[in-house]
Parts: C-alpha cells; sequence; structure tokens
C-alpha cells in the first residue's frame, strides 16, 4: 500500500499566522496555486482513491489535485483537523502562551478541544481501517497540518521534540509504504 498524504493549500489565516482548527477558513488564492502545483507534481501518479478531511480547504485541494484523475472523493471525519477550542482564530506566535503550554503536551486538551492524544486515536483509526479494506491500493490523503505530526508519528518514530516541531507546508506532501 503507498499512502501519500498533503495538507490543504494557503488560507488567509494561514498566512496572517493564526490558528485554524476546525473553523472552515476558505483556500486563498495562494493555496488555490499551491493545489494546482501539487496536482501537476502528481498528474502522473497512479491513483486508486482519495480520501479529503470534510473542511472546505481540504476538499477543495482535494478536489483540483483530483482533476487528472478523476477519481469520487471520500470524505472522512477522522481526518478533521485538530479541534483547538477556544484557541481557534488567535496567533501561533511565541506570545500566546496557552497555545505553547497546551502544544508542548501531548495529553492536555486545548480549552473545549482536543488533545493530540485525542486526535491521534482518529488517526490511527483511520490507516489501520485503510490497511485492512485496501492493501495494495494508492492512496492520496489530503487533510491538515496539525494532522500531518500524527500521520508522521503513525508512520515513523518521533521523539518529542521532533514531534511538537513538526511541520508541513501548505499542499506539501508525503510518501509512505505499508
Amino acid at each position: 500500500m503507498v499512502i501519500y498524504y498533503t495538507r490543504h493549500g494557503e488560507t488567509l489565516w494561514n498566512k496572517e499566522y493564526r490558528i485554524q482548527g476546525r473553523t472552515d477558513i476558505p483556500l486563498n488564492e495562494k493555496g488555490i496555486e499551491q493545489a494546482r502545483e501539487t496536482k501537476e507534481a502528481l498528474k502522473d501518479v497512479h491513483l486508486d482513491m482519495i480520501f479529503s478531511s470534510p473542511l472546505g480547504r481540504a476538499f477543495e485541494t482535494a478536489k483540483i489535485i483530483n482533476i487528472p484523475h478523476n477519481l469520487e472523493i471520500k470524505i472522512d471525519e477522522r481526518l478533521l483537523e485538530q479541534n483547538y477550542g477556544d484557541l481557534e482564530g488567535t496567533s501561533r506566535d511565541k506570545s500566546n502562551a496557552d497555545y505553547y503550554f497546551h502544544r508542548n503536551s501531548f495529553a492536555r486538551r486545548y480549552p473545549n478541544g482536543e488533545s493530540y492524544l485525542d486526535v491521534y486515536y482518529r488517526v490511527r483509526s483511520f490507516f489501520d481501517e485503510l490497511k485492512e479494506k485496501y492493501p495494495n491500493k494508492t492512496i492520496l490523503i489530503v487533510a491538515h497540518g496539525g494532522m500531518s505530526r500524527l500521520v508522521e508519528a503513525y508512520f515513523h518514530d518521533l521523539g518529542n521534540e521532533e514531534f511538537v516541531d513538526h511541520w508541513m507546508p501548505n499542499c506539501g506532501y508525503y510518501r509512505f509504504e505499508i
């Protein structure tokens, strides 16, 4: 099984360095262009299936990348971005002490949101199901940056600092083999 994982294109809140989480901010023009560039990079890759987060920025990115493939895009709720609760819309900069306090703990939930462990259970469930139902398939997953660290941790052993500092650019993508 081969998995391609990509993050959605840029949004205004990405540009403003704000925490998005489940807040459904659309792609901006740069994000649309990034999705087009990823479409070109993956156009000759054989894909059997595409899964997307239900959030519009991920689904729109998936639709653009899917143009040469013309596959059904399957929505899966487990691919939603981490719920940052009360911190959504706030800055990611170092002055946001609440963000960094919660960011550095795997089990601590964001106020009215989720912990990394909550999200990891969703991610693990999703990938375990893919392995069971779709062996020997090549699958594209379009989701989110915060979730990318959990995906990376699913496939590779990450130390604490590696996990917390993991970052994926908009429309960057990884290729994993199972």
